[in-house]
């Protein structure tokens, strides 16, 4: 199961698809956009399951 501490790393999409894979700490993640970020926006991880990385813009982030 991934580590819930990724959430909050913070990184830039190298694509406008909606999905793709990153690289974090060495780590091969793939990642879904959950609002309306494009490439080259920074965004930040804000959910985390087995499967993907969910990431939205900062300024869209959830808080608690």
């Amino acid at each position: 199961m991934l580590d819930d501490r990724l959430l909050g790393t913070t990184f830039v999409l190298p694509t406008s698809a909606r999905h793709g894979e990153i690289t974090l700490y060495g780590i091969h993640y793939h990642y879904r956009v959950n609002d309306d970020a494009v490439a080259g926006d920074l965004v930040v991880v804000n959910a985390v399951s087995p499967l993907f990385l969910g990431v939205v813009k900062p300024e869209h982030r959830l808080k608690y």
